[in-house]
């Protein structure tokens, strides 16, 4: 399965026409990895817990989201919350990072049909890279009385929201069918 599946995405990445369809398709590969991302982060980095345990478990998700070399290379030592999240949502150069998505999410926009740079997609888009803009790694670091890092929390919330939304505005504006047959 996993061969089937990396020859389809090998095929649609060098042998596909970069035409219309192929952007939507690389608009929904970039919102589903996005909202991916956001998800797994979530549910692992957002509880503080004990140093062996936070450990373990930032060491996994570095792996899931095969970026624990490039982590290894920049963070000598113990790994910390705002080290990932400049790595798997800030780092812009890092094409498994929510910053790239969305660089790649704005291009592919543009190169829409009938695009014209501030349309409701665009501005979604736009937003969610602004938000990210506006924070400091190091804030989302921050634990609160109840153990958890709700700063952290609280934007991969956002963050998952707007993407959810992006994706039903692509799909009510572009993948809308014709009206009933005739």
């Amino acid at each position: 399965t996993l061969a089937g599946m990396l020859a389809l995405s090998g095929m649609a990445a060098e042998s596909m026409v970069r035409d219309a369809g192929w952007t939507m398709m690389d608009i929904g590969k970039r919102i589903e990895r996005g909202l991916m991302l956001v998800a797994l982060l979530r549910a692992t980095l957002t509880a503080k817990r004990s140093p062996g345990a936070e450990q373990t478990i930032t060491d996994s998700v570095l792996v899931a989201c095969e970026s624990s070399v490039i982590y290894r290379r920049r963070n000598l030592g113990q790994a910390s919350v705002a080290a990932v999240a400049e790595l798997l949502l800030f780092d812009g150069t890092n094409p498994r990072s929510l910053a790239y998505q969305l660089d790649r999410l704005r291009t592919n926009l543009r190169a829409l049909p009938g695009s014209s740079g501030s349309s409701r997609p665009e501005k979604l888009v736009e937003d969610i890279s602004a938000r990210l803009r506006r924070l400091d790694p190091d804030d989302l670091e921050q634990v609160n009385d109840q153990g958890s890092r709700s700063e952290l929390d609280g934007l991969l919330a956002r963050v998952h929201t707007a993407l959810s939304d992006l994706s039903e505005v692509i799909t009510r504006t572009q993948l809308s069918l014709p009206g009933d047959m005739q």
